[in-house]
């Protein structure tokens, strides 16, 4: 049996996503802006990120750090990088994804790995080099709190991120949908659509 990945149009299919929601993010994705993609304990998140691969040029190299196997590298443009835990520190971790992602100069790095390498780090040594799609999780709507909560980034590192979107999951009926989406100006959280 095959693994089905979610693209685009099955977020609209499923009500998950307006179209003026994933033109936005597409426009994003193409100008090679940082997305930071919050929600709770299985809203989308990882979902979400599938889709959005599918928007970015077969010509582009995408790195994938995950912790979570099921993610597969379903274009040929798609390297996933392992980070499943072992017993090496932190520090070390997060310094060997560091030196493969320089050896492979992706254009884009995708960061859905919570608790095995230190995101923060790896988003501040390399924003300047690469775009950036980061998963965190967010239990309330408090986005800026939750996200240095996380994923540990000070004020500074939060401020460099371009777009933020915010899923939320109807935990009645299991509905995972894109609830806002924003830019971040000047530090601030400016909600687009």
């Amino acid at each position: 049996m095959g693994i089905y990945l979610f693209t685009p149009e099955d977020l609209m299919r499923y009500g998950s996503a307006r179209p003026e929601q994933l033109e936005v993010l597409r426009e994003a994705i193409l100008g090679k802006k940082d997305i930071l993609i919050v929600g709770s304990s299985r809203s989308g998140k990882t979902k979400l990120v599938e889709a959005l691969i599918h928007y970015i040029p077969n010509d582009w190299k995408v790195a994938v750090v995950t912790s979570y196997s099921e993610f597969k590298p379903f274009k040929p443009n798609v390297l996933v990088i392992d980070t499943q835990f072992d017993q090496r520190p932190l520090g070390v971790r997060t310094a060997e994804v560091i030196e493969k992602l320089r050896r492979i100069k992706p254009d884009y790095v995708v960061i859905d790995a919570l608790h095995t390498v230190d995101s923060a780090r790896i988003f501040r040594e390399l924003i300047d080099e690469y775009a950036f799609i980061v998963t965190s999780l967010a239990m309330n709507e408090d986005i800026r709190s939750e996200v240095k909560h996380w994923l540990r980034l000070d004020e500074e590192t939060f401020k460099k991120f371009d777009v933020v979107v915010l899923l939320k999951r109807d935990f009645r009926t299991g509905k995972k949908m894109i609830d806002r989406i924003y830019r971040v100006v000047d530090g601030s959280l400016v909600e687009v659509v």
